[in-house]
């Protein structure tokens, strides 16, 4: 009974710890810039289009260090940076691209009216209020909390961008 126990502890931990990896934890890259753009329906709705290239209305960029890159992927990654309400507009102002030789192998687009973020590459610790209602999934709470646009508007005020609190 006690090895039951314990192979499903252990079920339990892995599959609770692969729902939760950060996949910014893995991504190879050598470089990220943060870009302020004009988005929207219509205009550049993300900071990287369907076919790869930056969206045409950026207004300033920046390329960010070590430890900028270091805490944006610890927030991108965390179950505590979610959880926050969203809106429905889309209207997004901030973009970070990740960069390998030149090569783009990541982007995020941050609509901070709405409060929602759009990445290239899934984020299980934004998953985390599953409801089902018939044959249609959804997640709640999938808004940046408050402590994450903190994050974000201390980098948008350090370098001038628009959009600002």
């Amino acid at each position: 009974m006690k090895l039951v126990a314990l192979f499903l502890f252990l079920l339990i931990t892995l599959f609770s710890n692969a729902q939760t990896k950060n996949p910014f934890d893995t991504l190879k890259f050598d470089k990220a810039m943060m870009f302020d753009f004009k988005g929207g329906e219509g205009i550049d709705l993300y900071i990287v289009d369907e076919n790869g290239q930056l969206a045409n209305s950026i207004s300033n960029q920046i390329q960010l260090n070590q430890n900028q890159v270091k805490d944006l992927n610890n927030k991108l990654g965390n179950k505590n940076s979610y959880g926050g309400t969203t809106a429905a507009c889309f209207d997004p102002h901030l973009g970070f691209v990740y960069y390998l030789k030149n090569e783009i192998v990541g982007h995020i687009t941050i609509c901070l009216v709405c409060n929602r973020l759009h990445s290239s590459l899934e984020i299980p610790a934004q998953k985390q209020g599953k409801v089902s209602v018939g044959t249609d999934t959804y997640y709640t709470g999938t808004g940046l909390s408050n402590s994450f646009q903190q994050f974000l508007y201390s980098l948008l005020q350090e370098y001038s961008f628009s959009h600002q609190p």
